[in-house]
């Protein structure tokens, strides 16, 4: 037996934050979700795979594109007409709902119900496999949907889905058909796929417990190679090798200044870095620059106005396939060079200032707009926020003892 295991596609995702790019990133951008999922689909054809698990978000939204649901058949159809079989989860971004199959898929596509729901099939060799999973009916599913999942059957093979989050249970943010590892190895099945979380990872091996991460990064905070499982039965076991699907890759370049460097000598630095990554796919890169308060005012200035973005920009357009999106300037020295008080200080301040209720409170009436939302959503900004706070502290810490110095002489 082969089979599948994918989850978070995310068909139709807006990279809002990246709407400014050159019309060739841009597009690149934007069918980086499409042309993995056809990876995907090319995989399970040319491996001739007995059945495809998608275990929720296939689109990134509810109110989903014509375009992606032209797509998405697109793709069942290329796997009906090798016989090969789709078991589709709906999860908490593309939930069911009025307009779920406004297109009508392919018979060869299940659609899991609200309820734990169970498929069985026969493969060619004989072999009997039980699929058991569910959709999401709504955004945030509380439940633990997966104490309601029924106990193993005969078949040779037992597969469980759950787009859902592992040992929330007892947890406020417990939005997402929370449940524990304990509850899926007492039900003794062979394989649990699981969605909802984007990063990729093992947590049990036998039975094989395994969240496949999403299929291609669409911001920093999901850098890597991306893609799915391709699980092959060995005997009683159940098999998973990863199979790369992305099509692009979202990276952190860090570089270090001093202060005899130029502004033109750290643009070179830059591209010169970008060049010996010499990866296959486009690289979207996030630079960070260490060490910023030994450079002269000037080049600072540059740096912090988006120039220096701009030229790098510029140049990559010319000749190469990466792209830097941005560039923050960041601390190179620890906080604890400062003096115990001050550390301290920071460390007390840094939880109390920097919580979700102080940021929403400060932007205020910014949070109208959607893009500001969605940015400030994103994890991200909470480092990002700190980042600066630190690189300020520390040149003002700096200016204060050279002002101390200057006192004493």
């Amino acid at each position: 037996m082969k089979f599948i295991h994918s989850a978070d596609i995310h068909l139709d995702s807006p990279f809002k934050g990246l709407r400014k790019a050159p019309d060739q990133v841009w597009q690149l951008i934007h069918d980086s979700t499409y042309r993995a999922f056809s990876n995907l689909v090319t995989t399970a054809i040319k491996e001739n795979v007995d059945f495809v698990l998608i275990v929720g978000d296939l689109f990134d939204q509810v109110q989903h594109s014509i375009r992606a649901d032209l797509f998405v058949n697109e793709q069942f159809e290329r796997l009906n007409q090798k016989q090969i079989p789709v078991y589709l989860s709906y999860g908490n971004h593309d939930y069911l709902n009025d307009n779920t199959e406004i297109i009508n898929y392919p018979k060869n596509v299940h659609v899991f119900s609200s309820h734990p729901q169970k498929e069985q099939l026969t493969l060619k060799d004989g072999t009997t496999v039980s699929i058991i999973g569910f959709s999401y009916d709504k955004q945030a599913v509380k439940e633990d949907i997966v104490a309601k999942f029924p106990a193993r059957d005969q078949a040779d093979f037992e597969i469980g889905t759950v787009h859902g989050s592992l040992d929330s249970l007892n947890a406020p943010e417990a939005n997402y058909a929370p449940f524990s590892k304990t509850e899926l190895l007492n039900l003794h099945y062979d394989y649990w796929a699981l969605g909802h979380i984007h990063k990729r990872q093992v947590l049990n091996e036998d039975p094989a417990i395994i969240y496949s991460g999403n299929l291609q990064g669409r911001h920093k905070n999901e850098p890597g190679t991306k893609g799915f499982y391709l699980v092959s039965s060995k005997g009683k076991k159940l098999i998973p090798k990863f199979k790369e699907a992305s099509v692009i890759n979202w990276q952190t370049l860090t570089i270090e200044v001093t202060a005899a460097d130029t502004f033109d000598e750290i643009v070179k630095t830059i591209l010169h870095h970008i060049e010996i990554l010499l990866d296959k796919q486009p690289n979207f890169i996030d630079v960070k620059i260490k060490n910023v308060q030994a450079l002269s005012g000037a080049v600072l200035t540059r740096i912090k106005d988006g120039s220096l973005l701009e030229v790098v920009q510029q140049k990559l357009l010319k000749n190469s396939q990466s792209w830097v999106y941005e560039i923050t300037p960041v601390p190179a020295q620890e906080l604890s060079n400062l003096s115990a008080l001050d550390s301290g200080f920071w460390e007390q301040s840094r939880k109390k200032i920097f919580t979700e209720e102080n940021v929403t409170q400060i932007a205020g009436k910014l949070l109208n707009y959607s893009f500001i939302t969605e940015a400030l959503n994103e994890k991200s900004q909470d480092t990002q926020l700190q980042d600066l706070a630190e690189t300020l502290l520390l040149e003002n810490g700096g200016r204060e003892e050279q002002n101390d110095e200057d006192t004493k002489d």
